[in-house]
């Protein structure tokens, strides 16, 4: 089946994106669950508490790898990529209103702090996206190679991620260095993110980054213009729509990793 957009095709593209707003809604009704959840009840599903910042170590395919193990989902994995049209089963599923039966996962031994802590990191990895057109952990292997700028602005999403190893390993190194800059960066971005870093169009940078993980580095203007202005809505209808959207993807194209 010949799809307009590499593995994509037109419906298909125009069904992820329109589940962006829920994916975001998700972490923040996760989030209100859990400050309103009595200790109790906290205890029983957290134990003595969860630690997702390792996932970030590794690489987004890498994490969905371990999320879909725990869940015990590898089979059906395996079913859909042998299936037809794989990325249509896919978005089958993200629609699925059937809820998942778990008991543990493989041998029953993960619990459900486990699968909490892998979809934060998941949630976080797509907020990331949205606001930088890259995963959390893109930013964390950049900032392996000494990227700092990739570091801050990791933590800025996230502030779990001073307990990793990359960035436990680098804060170690500004202390016994004494690198009064780097503590005075890292204190803005514990902060968390500023105004700057949520304004722009969070749709329309994950739909960059999805572009860019397709493979798709030679859309015209005007193809760009159909999809991400009249197809998929994720940008304005202007006069400077197509200049707009040509500096966006080209700077989007010029990032390594998802």
């Amino acid at each position: 089946m010949q799809k307009e957009y590499g593995k994509l095709t037109e419906d298909q593209f125009k069904r992820l994106v329109r589940k962006l707003p829920e994916i975001r809604k998700q972490e923040g009704d996760l989030q209100e669950a859990f400050r309103s959840a009595s200790k109790e009840k906290l205890k029983e599903i957290l134990g003595d508490g969860i630690w997702w910042a390792p996932l970030y170590e590794l690489s987004l395919v890498q994490g969905l790898g371990i999320l879909f193990h725990v869940l015990d989902k590898t089979e059906w994995l395996k079913r859909l990529a042998q299936s037809p049209d794989p990325q249509e089963e896919a978005l089958k599923e993200i629609y699925s209103e059937e809820e998942l039966e778990w008991n543990g996962g493989p041998g029953g031994v993960f619990t459900k702090g486990d699968v909490i802590a892998l979809v934060t990191a998941l949630q976080r990895n797509i907020l990331s996206i949205m606001v930088y057109k890259r995963s959390i952990s893109s930013l964390i292997k950049e900032a392996r190679e000494g990227d700092d700028k990739c570091l801050f602005d990791a933590i800025r999403l996230d502030r779990t991620i001073v307990t990793g190893l990359t960035a436990a390993a680098r804060i170690s190194k500004a202390e016994l260095l004494g690198e009064k800059e780097f503590f005075i960066h890292l204190l803005a971005a514990l902060k968390g993110p500023s105004k700057k870093h949520w304004e722009g169009y969070k749709d329309l940078r994950y739909s960059l980054a999805i572009l860019r993980d397709l493979g798709l580095k030679d859309l015209s203007d005007s193809q760009m213009e159909h999809l991400l202005v009249d197809v998929l809505k994720v940008y304005p209808k202007t006069y400077a729509a197509r200049k707009n959207l040509r500096k966006q993807y080209s700077e989007s194209k010029r990032i390594k990793t998802l």
